[in-house]
């Protein structure tokens, strides 16, 4: 395996790793956010509603991404819903929309369509304020940052969402394992000539460094919500 080989499959994994760690946290930031509302409000109806308006936006382009992938496989399309509910664990569920039953590998299509679009965009956001200096302006740069944390917390499939992963997943298993028994072998040369392009190379890399916008929004997002919890403890006075 050549250097080049190995950076580019190195920067593909820390690309997988960050989404990992994105995903951690966007379920950190909306539970820590709903519970810091609630005790805030005294009241679940505002809490939602406080939701429901913050997280609008990433909430209909998640659901949006299920209904565009489910028309597009000529899935039949709901009923959306854009209000959030509060869960049992603390989870914040922020919207829905009702999907025709399928087959379980249109489903697993449809489930992660919000994650597919989502990172596509979300990549394409902070490549595009790069290029064009955005950063270095305020306004564009807070419009910037909040388009990054809607997308960036709003973006994963839930449990939901995910139906139809485990049977697509060991179809794929069990048509391995059957092309290996017939011979099958994936061309390595024709594999190691793909991560040395310089355009996969460039593309990990440039994500890499953009995915750690969200991340690091989110570790401050929670990281305040922290302080503030704590210092309201504190601050109560005791008998």
């Amino acid at each position: 395996m050549s250097k080049r080989t190995f950076l580019s499959m190195l920067f593909a994994i820390l690309f997988f790793i960050e989404l990992f760690l994105l995903f951690f946290l966007s379920k950190q930031v909306t539970k820590r956010l709903s519970l810091w509302l609630y005790h805030l409000t005294r009241s679940r109806t505002k809490t939602i509603f406080i939701l429901a308006f913050l997280f609008l936006p990433g909430t209909f382009l998640h659901e949006l991404a299920h209904a565009f992938m489910a028309m597009i496989l000529f899935v039949p399309v709901g009923k959306m819903e854009l209000i959030p509910k509060i869960q049992e664990d603390g989870y914040v569920k922020l919207g829905s929309v009702a999907i025709g039953r399928t087959d379980f590998f249109r489903r697993f299509l449809i489930g992660i369509a919000p994650l597919l679009i989502g990172t596509t965009i979300l990549l394409f956001l902070l490549f595009y304020a790069a290029t064009h200096d955005l950063f270095t302006h305020y306004t564009y740069l807070l419009i910037v940052l909040y388009c990054v944390f809607e997308i960036g917390n709003t973006m994963f499939s839930s449990k939901k969402d995910m139906e139809g992963a485990l049977e697509l997943l060991l179809t794929c298993c069990f048509a391995a394992v059957v092309a290996f028994i017939l011979g099958a072998r994936i061309p390595l040369n024709s594999l190691q000539q793909f991560f040395e392009r310089d355009s996969i190379i460039q593309m990990f890399y440039y994500g890499n460094l953009f995915l750690l916008i969200p991340i690091v929004i989110n570790i401050i997002c929670i990281g305040v919500l922290h302080v503030i919890t704590s210092y309201k403890k504190n601050s109560h006075p005791h008998g």
